[in-house]
């Protein structure tokens, strides 16, 4: 067993390992594959040591390496022979079989019985085929006392799946000998080498815990006191890193591997195919063959791809190589790989070889092509960052400057969109590397696109670009042109347009764009109050959201706003993540906090907060103030105005009438007479008992009642029906009731009859005279919200069950027997029914039961 010059760190987590695994029941054979300095002799050396000195339980204990046996046959085994203290074997035949001396190992041990461990160090030199015969026949039939650690660079060629079917062997590889942070810094300072912890991390960075590269830094850094300059040399890697990995590693390889490691250098990863690219073919023999030789390259699959990985300082060295190829060699290189970078849709890595490559026209082309994309995909801080360190020129372009606007909008600054694009219409006569339409089209969306997320954005703003032919543009310009057609109305149209851009967006691999596809066309389905496309619109957006890591964007936050503003029109409980994302607020530049959903989409939030508030007069305060914001800015008018019936009903709510009123009033002036306003002065009237004013306000708007939002239309039915009960006109009250339902119906809108007070009282009034509107109409005033100021005695539950027995027609000698009580109890619970009804019949009953709300 091999002896050090000083004693080995302390390896506490690997010792406990290889205790483990000497304790365990299954394996009984340890595979310790890694590449030359790992540390694998070190550290099996340091275990059987500390199992020589166990006074328990104590192991015999055999080790053999075979860089000590040239030829190893009956050599080896009869070392393990000698050190075990194992007689001598009968004497050999003079015809052997393969194997023969393992054989006869393992019949002396299996004889023997006694807990043993076997190190064989240096296997991977094991080539004979004697030799490997008799290795494998040990291992596969030691007996279970035998705990055998095969120890090498790489695993000698046996066929190890024997091995593995039989489930006796487990292997250890480079990862798992990596020195950890702690056990890099104990041998920095056994080097008076003392760490920071940024050093630390660098140097962990540098050699991955690869223990001779870790001794050679920690030497290095310990010569030369300039700690920073120490850990860039050590980068490159210095000379006495070159000349372990040329003598350990490096210089025992075939020419065309060294070439080939030379060549895949150039990426920070790489595939078989890219390899291909680079080297001209033939790279899966050469990856099979570094993988036997258990080369240190790292794999990891991602998507249907092997992406291939150098050591740090390996790809250091092999990078030094191509330095030395020259520079036009450098630079095809470095063309290649960024081809194949961009055809397997990796633009960001692949702008980095750009920037190397010496002809500016690729790097033009890539950008033209490339770039939005980059932008789109969540990468235009690192396309900006390389042109600002290679190419800063570029960076005035105008379709640069264009594609900093769709970066500043996409991560939410509207102030910095804004400044780009006053520089970027200051740029449109200067030639650029794009064709002029393009830009035209991209100034066009990204106006659009600014004055959404400003609030300033209008329907007259013209949108007549033409495609143009790149797919990311035109994927962007289709959802800005139709964001612009549907608040000018153009429902229609912008669904149409919007339905191309998410389909673009797919086909492009866009998932923010089709995310803002999907949550324009719930806008859509929002300003049709079609409460189930609502639904369904937002939760398919919520999905891209999710799968892409998209949940804390703008759009993500309008999509949980529209889902819980379905569930409020419902008359259901909004989702609490639904309002709590309506609410989110994000920092800008200046250091405040603007929502994340926009100011509209904030007080909406607020409104949907009131229900589950604590203290739900301090809500409503607080979306009364946020409300008159929202006024003040006066972005989009008949957008705001949609909110301020419900902020009415809100404080009416709570009786504060004159808020009400002064904030209706307020919106009369500002947005003038929209549908919504003369609805919520009218709200404001008819709760102040002025019936015949409320109804000057509705009659000219229920006229043209086609073109009134379906909440606002039906707010106005039910208040138009509340006016005329109010003055003793039944035939005006039923048919406004009735108009009210029927609009209802279509898109369960239940929130207007929990609003308008007496709604659901009225609907008691005229239960059942409603035909098939009936069926809805019991939906509503059976919502648990559903609000009313009953006067009736209340029924016991006996009394509660029979009544509902009542609508059947059956008499009270079948309802006894269906309750399985005497008729005589039936009876007097009738009794009891009519009396605190105040009626005389099962008829009069049952209409008071109705219109009381109590069936």
């Amino acid at each position: 067993m091999p002896t050090f010059s000083s004693a080995p760190i302390a390896r506490s987590t690997l010792i406990d390992r290889l205790d483990a695994f000497l304790t365990g029941d299954q394996l009984r054979v340890l595979v310790v594959c890694a590449p030359a300095g790992s540390g694998k002799t070190v550290l099996l050396a340091d275990w059987a040591s500390r199992l020589r000195a166990r006074t328990a339980r104590r192991p015999a204990l055999g080790w053999v390496s075979v860089s000590e046996h040239p030829e190893p046959g009956a050599a080896l085994w009869q070392t393990l022979r000698d050190q075990l203290g194992l007689p001598k074997p009968p004497q050999r035949p003079s015809v052997q079989a393969p194997g023969f001396d393992a054989a006869q190992l393992v019949e002396t041990l299996t004889a023997r019985g006694t807990p043993t461990v076997i190190v064989i160090d240096d296997a991977h030199l094991v080539t004979g085929p004697l030799a490997l015969a008799g290795l494998e026949h040990f291992l596969l039939h030691a007996p279970p006392t035998v705990t055998t650690v095969v120890s090498g660079r790489f695993a000698p060629p046996l066929r190890w799946h024997l091995l593995g079917l039989t489930e006796r062997s487990t292997r250890w590889g480079a990862t798992d000998l990596a020195m950890s942070g702690a056990e890099i810094a104990a041998l920095c300072r056994e080097h008076h080498c003392e760490l920071d912890e940024s050093e630390l991390a660098t140097v962990l960075d540098l050699t991955h815990g690869w223990a001779a590269l870790v001794r050679i830094a920690a030497m290095y850094l310990a010569a030369n006191p300039d700690r920073s300059a120490a850990l860039a040399v050590l980068a490159r890697p210095p000379r006495a890193v070159s000349d372990f990995l040329v003598g350990e590693l490096i210089g025992a390889l075939p020419l065309n591997v060294r070439l080939f490691l030379t060549y895949t250098s150039v990426p920070d990863s790489f595939t078989e195919r890219l390899a291909d690219d680079l080297i001209g073919g033939g790279s899966a023999l050469t990856l099979y063959e570094l993988d036997r030789m258990n080369f240190p390259l790292t794999s990891i699959a991602r998507g249907d791809d092997i992406w291939f990985t150098f050591h740090p300082m390996l790809r250091a060295y092999f990078l030094a190589e191509v330095n030395r190829l020259g520079a036009r060699a450098r630079s095809e290189l470095h063309l290649r790989t960024a081809n194949a970078l961009r055809a397997a849709g990796l633009p960001r890595h692949a702008l980095t070889h750009l920037l190397a490559v010496a002809d500016p026209r690729h790097l033009r082309e890539f950008l033209a092509e490339c770039g939005t994309t980059m932008v789109l995909d969540g990468d235009g801080a690192a396309l900006f960052g390389e042109l600002h360190r290679a190419r800063p020129s570029l960076l005035d372009d105008p379709f640069v400057w264009l594609l900093r606007v769709l970066d500043a909008l996409f991560h939410g600054s509207a102030a910095d969109a804004l400044a780009y694009l006053d520089v970027a219409g200051s740029r449109r006569d200067r030639p650029s590397f794009v064709p002029a339409h393009w830009i035209d089209a991209l100034t066009l969306a990204a106006t659009v696109d600014a004055a959404v997320a400003t609030g300033s954005v209008s329907g007259d703003l013209a949108m007549d670009a033409a495609p143009t032919g790149n797919p990311d543009i035109d994927c962007y310009l289709a959802i800005q042109s139709a964001t612009a057609m549907v608040v000018g109305g153009q429902l229609d149209r912008g669904e149409e347009v919007l339905l191309r851009g998410l389909a673009l967006a797919s086909h492009t691999g866009h998932p923010r764009l089709a995310l803002r596809a999907l949550t324009r066309l719930t806008f859509i389905a929002c300003g049709r109050e079609a409460t189930a496309s609502m639904r369904d619109r937002a939760a398919k957006a919520l999905v891209v959201a999710a799968e892409h890591d998209l949940n804390d964007t703008p759009d993500a936050a309008q999509a949980m706003t529209a889902a819980g503003v379905a569930a409020y029109l419902r008359g259901e409980q909004p989702d609490r993540a639904h309002v709590a994302a309506a609410l989110t607020r994000h920092a800008v530049q200046d250091g405040s906090a603007s929502p994340l959903a926009g100011w509209h989409g904030y007080v909406i939030g607020q409104l949907l907060a009131v229900d589950q508030a604590a203290d739900k007069r301090a809500a409503i305060d607080d979306l009364r103030r946020s409300t008159q914001l929202l006024l003040d800015k006066n972005s989009v008018p008949g957008v705001t105005a949609t909110v301020i019936p419900h902020v009415v009903w809100a404080l009416l709510s709570v009786h504060e009438p004159l808020a009400a009123q002064l904030l209706a009033e307020r919106a009369q002036q500002l947005l003038g007479d929209l549908p919504d306003v003369v609805v919520a002065r009218a709200a404001v009237a008819e709760t102040a008992e002025h019936s015949q004013a409320a109804l000057a306000l509705l009659e000219p708007l229920l006229e043209c009642a086609g073109a009134v939002r379906p909440s606002t239309r039906i707010t106005g039915w039910l208040l138009y029906s509340s006016a005329h009960h109010s003055l003793g006109n039944g035939a005006k009250a039923h048919s406004g009731l009735e108009n009210a339902l029927r609009d209802a119906a279509v898109d369960h809108l239940v929130r207007p009859f929990l609003d308008v007070p007496n709604a659901i009282e009225l609907l008691d009034v005229y239960a059942g005279r409603f035909g098939r509107l009936d069926a809805f109409g019991d939906i509503v005033r059976q919502n648990r919200n559903a609000a009313r100021n009953s006067t009736h005695p209340a029924l016991t539950e006996a009394e509660m069950t029979v009544l509902k027995h009542l609508p059947s027609g059956r008499t009270a000698q079948q309802i006894a027997a269906d309750l399985g009580v005497s008729i005589n109890t039936v009876k007097t619970h009738l009794r009891s029914i009519y009396a605190k009804f105040g009626a005389n019949s099962r008829v009069a009953a049952l209409d008071y039961a109705r219109r009381s709300g109590v069936l």
